[in-house]
């Protein structure tokens, strides 16, 4: 879809004109500031335990508390920073008298980012591809269900065997999936929503046949 006021700038008023202008701002432009929103959502996290650390406890909560709408933030399933280590596992934590779940960090310790290792990689995952769609112009047929289905299924096992208590997954491979299923999720949508503006012309799946000619037979 594609936005023109000019035929009709004569009957607009200034305040309709404006929101025009906008919309029309903001259709050219939609990549950019879909990927400006996810990388709000990579920095973010780990910006949070920095000002944790810092000392800006309040600002650091309120960000703990807008993460954890799309996050369970489990402490033996995030990193930590400022501290020994990366990553400690549940047992970890519970030998050294932390709760595994919701523990945040301390100064010996390290500060916990705001997503669990996997949710962090699915958005770098889909910046990824976000920033590689645009370097081509938007011009990419999008992922098939069928591939999109192959590509996120090492997540969905790494998930659901770690859920069903079969095992417990590693932090590499927590990334690794992660990051697949973002590269993946971007693949499928982003060229059907965000299409360029030949892409809906090259496509061999939805160019017109007009060598084709279609006749009206009556029945006898």
């Amino acid at each position: 879809m594609t936005l023109d006021a000019s035929p009709f700038s004569g009957f607009l008023s200034p305040a309709a004109s404006s929101v025009v202008a906008v919309l029309k701002w903001v259709e050219r432009r939609r990549l950019a500031l879909l990927n400006t929103l996810v990388v709000v959502f990579v920095v973010g996290p780990v910006v949070t335990p920095l000002l944790l650390a810092a000392g800006a406890t309040s600002t650091a909560t309120d960000l703990y508390r807008f993460f954890h709408l799309v996050c369970h933030q489990w402490a033996f399933r995030s990193f930590f920073l400022l501290g020994p280590h990366a990553t400690f596992s549940r047992d970890q934590l519970i030998a050294l008298g932390m709760d595994p779940y919701t523990f945040v960090g301390d100064a010996q310790m390290g500060w916990k980012m705001a997503f669990c290792e996997r949710n962090l990689a699915i958005f770098v995952g889909l910046l990824a591809f976000g920033v590689a769609f645009g370097s081509v112009h938007q011009q990419m047929p999008p992922a098939s269900f069928a591939q999109f289905v192959v590509l996120v299924s090492p997540m969905a096992l790494d998930g659901l065997t770690q859920l069903v208590g079969w095992r417990e997954s590693t932090w590499e491979l927590r990334i690794a999936t992660g990051v697949l299923f973002g590269i993946a999720s971007g693949r499928f949508l982003y060229p059907r929503f965000l299409p360029g503006p030949n892409m809906w012309r090259r496509s061999p799946r939805l160019r017109t046949d007009r060598s084709r000619t279609y006749r009206w037979h009556p029945r006898p």
